[in-house]
């Protein structure tokens, strides 16, 4: 049975209750519905109480692809899941430098190229890590902002760059310790942080008997928030190590600075594409569509893109009217609720 998170009345985040008791509260008054950006619903208490809270520990698995996270009391387990990092910006990239390149290479009058003599700003990340980066700080403030967590236990990201000479992946890896570094620092501001070797995570899964599944990209507890139960269990000792909840978090992916489409189509024009608005509705807003819901996406000939509403986000049609769509709200994360 996964608790619901409370917060306090000035918004500091108390010990999670039962089901049960949060519908008594909800029913008496005593607190109100509330839902963080990320998906995760949570009560707010509307009369001052107590602040007294319990030990709470983040496990935070860093990952490529997937991040496992779980947050646990040294009595049981509050919340796990795995969040997507994935990205595509480094294939954006690749595609607007070529393209750039091409311009460049016509025989038109421009200015003189000035490529070889840019600095680097300090603590400059490239744009893939940096986003990375980014993603797992907006999450982690969401839910440092719901769950009374005291320390978070990482699995540390340790690399010899020395041992990759002349391999292709030296270079991303590098990026990628830096990367953390920047993360590790935000952490440090509001919590006690943690970091463990990989054997210590292995050590301790395969001594309380947590299995893990090959695949990395299953939505299943056992792809990579098991690992992060593991950094509980080394960080408070966890005693309970049922799984009480499991979800499933991505961001979408929205070309806001894409001005027309890549390929020109019938007599060398290229067609509009992209941004964050279209036909007046903000990508991604949640409407009611012949009594169902769907997300909105782009445009083509007065009509209007809408997606599942579903972590896929799969489309669903490309002709809906937009008189017919009654916008509900804006959702920027995704959230799939697996147990």
């Amino acid at each position: 049975m996964q608790k619901v998170p409370v917060v306090h009345l000035d918004a500091t985040p108390l010990m999670p209750c039962s089901p049960s008791k949060a519908r008594r509260l909800l029913k008496s008054g005593g607190a109100v519905k509330k839902w963080t950006k990320t998906g995760i619903f949570y009560i707010q208490l509307t009369t001052p109480t107590g602040k007294h809270t319990q030990p709470l520990a983040l496990g935070y698995d860093l990952g490529a692809k997937y991040d496992g996270l779980c947050v646990a009391s040294e009595k049981r387990m509050q919340t796990s899941g795995m969040l997507v990092v994935d990205n595509r910006i480094a294939k954006k990239m690749e595609r607007r430098r070529n393209m750039r390149r091409a311009r460049r290479f016509r025989k038109t009058r421009r200015r003189p190229a000035r490529f070889d003599n840019r600095s680097k700003p300090e603590g400059w990340l490239p744009p893939s890590i940096k986003a990375k980066v980014e993603m797992r700080i907006r999450f982690l403030k969401h839910l440092l902002a719901i769950y009374p967590i005291t320390t978070v236990a990482v699995e540390d990201v340790k690399m010899d760059g020395n041992k990759l000479k002349g391999q292709k992946g030296r270079k991303y890896w590098t990026w990628v310790m830096v990367g953390k570094t920047k993360l590790y620092q935000w952490l440090k501001q509001y919590v006690e942080l943690t970091l463990y070797e990989r054997s210590d995570t292995v050590r301790v899964r395969t001594e309380a008997g947590l299995r893990k599944v090959s695949k990395k990209g299953a939505r299943v507890f056992e792809s990579q928030a098991v690992d992060g139960l593991a950094l509980c269990l080394l960080a408070l000792g966890t005693k309970d190590t049922a799984v009480t909840g499991f979800s499933v978090w991505r961001t979408p992916d929205v070309p806001r600075r894409q001005l027309h489409r890549l390929e020109p189509g019938k007599g060398g024009i290229r067609p509009p594409y992209g941004g964050s608005v279209a036909l007046s509705f903000k990508k991604n807003t949640v409407v009611e569509y012949h009594g169902k819901l769907y997300r909105t996406g782009g445009t083509t000939k007065g009509r209007l893109s809408l997606h599942s509403f579903d972590l896929d986000n799969r489309r669903v049609t490309q002709n809906a009217k937009p008189e017919q769509c009654k916008k509900l709200f804006v959702q920027t994360w995704f959230q799939k609720k697996v147990i």
